[in-house]
């Protein structure tokens, strides 16, 4: 049985693909469906991106940063978190979902990651629904429920609350972009993925 309220669902884009001039489609535009946290935990833990995540991996230490990021591009799924779009850009926003999303980068290992992420995912100020280590294992990607102070606010204020009670809290400088509410967010693998329990 699904008791997740209309509100609390977002939209998931599919991968890329190569066109007829071989450059990389990415297909940004219109989401392939809606979904839930407990649908996108399912998805990291389950084996569906184990291989684009270890390939992307690999390829840290030879791949330059863009085809680093067409490999993303042409073999990840991502969702928005923030809301259901039925166009990816912030004039088509149907639905807010009470959900944003916070990216630490350029961590120092994929062990630091983890560190962080078991951190963040314990935070007594801030209702995590799902913490996991990003695409290429130097980052954390903190899905969270808005916290009451930030209601009412207009979506960037929003996120440059969050962001600013990381930075003061745990000196983490999270990446400015997530203040787009439509930014799109990579679902990898990672089967020690946390997911709040209230979502399941």
């Amino acid at each position: 049985m699904d008791n997740t309220t209309t509100n609390e669902r977002f939209s998931i884009f599919p991968s890329g693909w190569w066109d007829e001039a071989q450059q990389t489609v990415k297909p940004r535009q219109r989401p392939q469906q809606t979904q839930t946290i407990l649908w996108v935990y399912e998805y990291i833990i389950s084996e569906r991106a184990r291989w684009a995540t270890e390939q992307l991996r690999a390829m840290a230490a030879t791949a330059t940063r863009q085809q680093k990021q067409d490999f993303k591009a042409l073999n990840f799924e991502y969702a928005t978190f923030s809301g259901v779009f039925s166009y990816r850009n912030a004039r088509s926003l149907v639905t807010r979902s009470p959900f944003l999303t916070i990216d630490i980068d350029d961590l120092s290992s994929i062990s630091e990651a983890r560190d962080v992420q078991q951190m963040l995912s314990r935070d007594e100020n801030v209702e995590t629904a799902l913490c996991f280590v990003s695409p290429k294992g130097l980052g954390v990607k903190w899905v969270v429920v808005l916290p009451p102070w930030t209601d009412g606010l207009p979506f960037r204020e929003q996120f440059q609350r969050v962001r600013n009670y990381v930075g003061f809290r745990y000196g983490y400088d999270a990446d400015k972009s997530g203040s787009d509410v439509c930014r799109a967010c990579y679902l990898p693998w990672d089967a020690e993925c946390y997911v709040n329990p209230r979502f399941l």
